[in-house]
């Protein structure tokens, strides 16, 4: 019994923990799905968020998965607030990676470029020509998104 209590205790303390943190001006969520293609297959390791002139306090948004899937989050917790949407996307790549050692004589990288591989068009609400409504529905909304084929551009200022 004693031991029982000790293995449900670190449960007790992390459900109780969930719903205080989540602010009280949160508003409902619902489920939302961005699947992001490039270049005709799956695009994983994207960043993907969602802009709202209407609720820009909580950016909903998500990294995608191996099958270019982003389950969107706010603030944690999983779905978007009702609303009109801008879809940005954007993912760059560490390359050029030159190794030596450090002061401590360990391997370690010495220098290296970022790249970004997706449009800058896509990264800027402004411009991008993505978008979803996501609407009080149970089901949640699932929209698949393309952003062209891949790019290489440096960074400005990565080194």
């Amino acid at each position: 019994m004693r031991y029982t209590f000790i293995l449900l205790l670190p449960l007790l303390f992390l459900s109780g923990c969930s719903e205080s943190s989540r602010p009280s001006d949160l508003p409902p969520l619902f489920p939302c799905t961005v699947s992001v293609t490039q270049g005709g297959g799956p695009l994983a390791g994207a960043y993907v968020e969602l802009v709202s002139p209407d609720s820009p306090k909580y950016r909903p948004s998500a990294a995608t998965d191996e099958s270019g899937n982003a389950a969107i989050m706010t603030y944690g917790y999983p779905g978007a607030p009702v609303g009109k949407y801008k879809i940005i996307v954007r993912k760059s790549i560490e390359d050029d990676i030159v190794m030596g050692k450090d002061e401590y004589g360990e391997d370690a990288v010495v220098s290296s470029n970022r790249y970004s591989v997706v449009a800058d068009i896509h990264g800027d609400a402004s411009r991008s020509p993505h978008e979803v409504e996501v609407t009080a529905s149970s089901k949640g909304v699932q929209t698949t998104i393309d952003v062209g084929d891949a790019i290489r551009v440096r960074v400005p200022g990565s080194n």
